[in-house]
């Protein structure tokens, strides 16, 4: 695996469900988790987020360690440096477009660089003074997509960012994501339940059932 890739090896429970992970993903790698609804695919994001805290298991980003329940260590969610796009674009409603990116950026001397670079290369620059309700889904999920970017992530996790939005909504996000997912250096995670998105956004697929990993033969 390359260096900075992630380490997911965890335990996690929740009433009767049981989550076992074992997972590894490579900078530069797009793994897509694909799984029935109730599967824990979410519940493997919000591990690795910080979100959900398991019950025993080690996640590692590279050299850096977020949760080891041997060691006692769980490092905060604000302090892992991680991307996540959830189902909603959950963009603030009485902030602006660019206000909404702005607000992602940690660097606050290259605020309004990255902001305006992020809203430019997704093709939403001309709706920077336009508020989220004047927006259709598909560009608020890309202005969700900027704000995350604009936070400059070590990893990307995606949790069927697609859910929510009709077929136009879908078609107006599809290239940039797709541009911007190949691009991006560090490990991502694409969550979905659909095999068609899986299979054009991953460059490899694991499958999840009743919270284990099972081969693909099995599907």
């Amino acid at each position: 695996m390359s260096t900075g890739g992630l380490t997911a090896d965890f335990n996690i429970s929740a009433g009767t469900f049981h989550l076992t992970m074992h997972l590894q993903v490579a900078c530069g790698e797009i793994l897509g988790l694909l799984g029935r609804s109730g599967s824990g695919k979410s519940m493997t994001l919000q591990s690795i987020a910080g979100i959900r805290r398991p019950d025993k298991g080690i996640i590692s980003l590279g050299e850096r360690v977020f949760f080891d329940g041997k060691e006692k260590i769980d490092v905060p969610v604000r302090e892992r440096n991680i991307g996540y796009l959830f189902q909603s674009s959950a963009l603030f409603p009485k902030m602006t477009v660019l206000e909404n990116v702005e607000s992602g950026v940690k660097d606050k001397q290259r605020r309004d660089e990255l902001s305006r670079s992020m809203l430019f290369l997704l093709h939403i620059e001309e709706f920077s003074k336009r508020y989220p309700h004047e927006l259709s889904g598909g560009q608020q999920q890309r202005v969700a997509l900027a704000r995350m970017l604009a936070s400059t992530p070590s990893l990307l996790l995606l949790d069927e960012p697609f859910s929510a939005l009709d077929q136009a909504s879908k078609d107006e996000i599809d290239e940039g994501l797709l541009n911007v997912l190949h691009a991006f250096a560090g490990p991502v995670v694409f969550v979905s339940h659909n095999r068609e998105e899986v299979r054009r956004y991953c460059t490899r697929t694991l499958f999840l059932e009743d919270g284990v990993l099972v081969p693909c033969s099995s599907i």
